[in-house]
């Protein structure tokens, strides 16, 4: 008979307590021969025992990629080591209608942010994707089966975040959070419910949120929440207001029970932004602080304990991507190139400073038109902070409007200023060591393990290999390691996939195979 991983530990730690219980239990009792041995009571304990060792060695349910960045730093994006991007397989997504400026339009597969979670419960990995066509899909990984799919009232648009409440019976333990677009709903209407739990196990909604109005035009939810522990949420809307929830209890309208909420805008914002408030990005956590990018241009961090606002920067723009935080406890933050004289890019900032002398750096991007964005960058910046060891250079990478993926340095500056997007300030500017042109992206490329980076636009998906060469110090553009040890970083082509096809989610790799969501209806797998 074949053996899952869980039955084989439960059956090793079987012979192991076989052999040490025994000999245990005759010390026991040589010291007192009139004792009686509760023996109910040593297998009780031993049962208990053994199930809390097998848990931990193998539990029920792993979260593997459980949110959009796959952790609460938005910085891992799977494992395994992609060898192409050929095509493995194909998975329909359909199609589905929501309303733009009150007109009705049909969008197709699945866009920004569009990456899918992964889990592995009770021995199986499983997909969860929200895709155009309304709904959630539960999606047997191997055999490519839809487990369940449960029906929103519009378009999905962010991705899921997974979480296991300690407090629910079984069947309905571990939870998906799931936003979408407040379906068409007239403007008097005051509570949108675009947020809700989904038992993972049954697809069954277990309660719902809505949003209420403020001067934000949006009541969407693109945000993916944070699991806090102990069965506290945060969830951001894009009425630009960060809920805390404790997701185990509900009223009597099936809502979660609000502990705090707090208004991710300031009147000013509402003067200059008009209703274009909205909070798309996913909240971050670094220590005992929450921090997210709003949509008037704020980053704001949050103390969990208080559940108050403790921290603010001015960052100027549209602040859609979601906030990556670095082993050296920095914030990686995107900006949109909007409402600004200046341009768009991306702040690296320390949140342990006040607002005047938070940037580290700022990397301006070029202004391009394209769409309807003027420039800068709409999606993540992503971190090799989980994929490399002591000896790799810190990186960051970047897609951009203007059509290029950069790479660059964390930590080294180039010795040079740049004027901040208000064209107020100047600030230092960080080493890029690769732009390399990928057409215009709001995709949020990924490193990978075997330094290797995924990165996807409206021009299809590229697979790139990063080599680390050992230079001089003094070499032009070279890149220093935790050690001082310097190196010329190169990438090099290894495959495309899908030239001219739009792919606006975030891809994720496991077992070095590639899942991304594109715009003409499929979901693929590539390796």
């Amino acid at each position: 008979m074949a053996l899952t991983r869980r039955s084989f530990h439960r059956t090793v730690l079987q012979f192991a307590l076989g052999a040490i219980v025994p000999p245990l239990a005759l010390k026991k009792l040589r010291p007192h021969p009139s004792q009686i041995l509760d023996m109910i009571s040593v297998t009780d304990r031993v049962t208990a025992n053994l199930q809390t060792i097998q848990d931990r060695l193998t539990p029920e349910t792993e979260l593997l990629l459980p949110t959009y960045l796959g952790n609460a730093r938005r910085r891992f994006y799977g494992r395994g080591i992609p060898q192409k991007l050929d095509l493995i397989r194909q998975f329909p997504l359909g199609s589905g209608s929501t309303y733009l400026g009150g007109r009705s339009t049909v969008w197709t597969g699945a866009g920004w942010t569009g990456q899918p979670t992964l889990a592995r419960d009770r021995g199986r990995l499983y997909l969860t994707i929200g895709s155009f066509d309304r709904q959630l899909k539960k999606i047997d990984l191997e055999t490519q089966e839809v487990v369940w799919k449960y029906q929103f009232d519009d378009i999905i648009k962010g991705t899921a975040t997974l979480y296991i409440n300690p407090n629910a019976e079984e069947e309905n333990r571990v939870v998906i959070l799931q936003g979408s677009r407040l379906s068409y709903l007239p403007k008097s209407t005051k509570v949108a419910s675009s947020f809700r739990a989904i038992s993972y196990r049954t697809g069954q909604e277990l309660w719902r949120l809505g949003f209420k109005r403020t001067p934000s035009y949006s009541r969407d939810n693109d945000s993916s929440p944070l699991d806090l522990g102990k069965g506290l949420l945060f969830n951001a809307g894009e009425n630009s207001v960060g809920y805390f929830l404790n997701g185990s209890r509900t009223d009597a309208m099936g809502q979660p029970e609000v502990l705090a909420e707090l208004d991710l805008y300031q009147a000013i914002d509402a003067q200059k932004y008009g209703g274009n408030l909205v909070t798309e990005s996913s909240p971050s956590r670094l220590d005992d602080r929450i921090f997210i990018a709003g949509g008037g241009g704020r980053v704001w961090g949050i103390d969990i304990a208080t559940r108050q606002v403790v921290w603010r920067f001015l960052a100027g723009g549209d602040l859609d991507g979601s906030i990556a935080v670095s082993d050296d406890k920095k914030l990686f933050c995107s900006l949109e190139r909007e409402r600004v004289p200046g341009q768009g890019g991306v702040f690296k900032l320390d949140p342990n400073k006040p607002e005047t002398e938070a940037v580290d750096w700022f990397f301006p991007t070029l202004n391009r038109n394209f769409s309807t964005w003027q420039g800068g960058v709409i999606g993540s910046v992503a971190l090799n902070d989980e994929y490399r060891s002591s000896e790799i250079p810190a990186l960051f990478a970047t897609n951009a409007i203007d059509g290029n993926l950069y790479i660059g340095s964390q930590h080294q500056i180039t010795g040079q200023q740049v004027k901040d997007p208000f064209l107020q300030r100047t600030y230092d500017t960080p080493l890029i060591v690769v732009k390399q042109p990928i057409g215009a992206s709001i995709s949020t490329p990924i490193f990978t393990e075997g330094n290797r980076m995924v990165a996807a636009g409206y021009n299809g998906v590229y697979l790139f290999q990063l080599y680390f060469d050992p230079v001089p110090a003094n070499t032009p553009n070279a890149v220093a390691n935790d050690q001082g040890e310097f190196y010329r970083v190169t990438i090099e082509q290894i495959s495309h996939f899908k030239p001219g096809i739009s792919f606006e989610s975030t891809p994720i790799v496991w077992d070095g195979l590639v899942t991304i969501c594109a715009r003409d209806g499929w979901m693929y797998t590539l390796g």
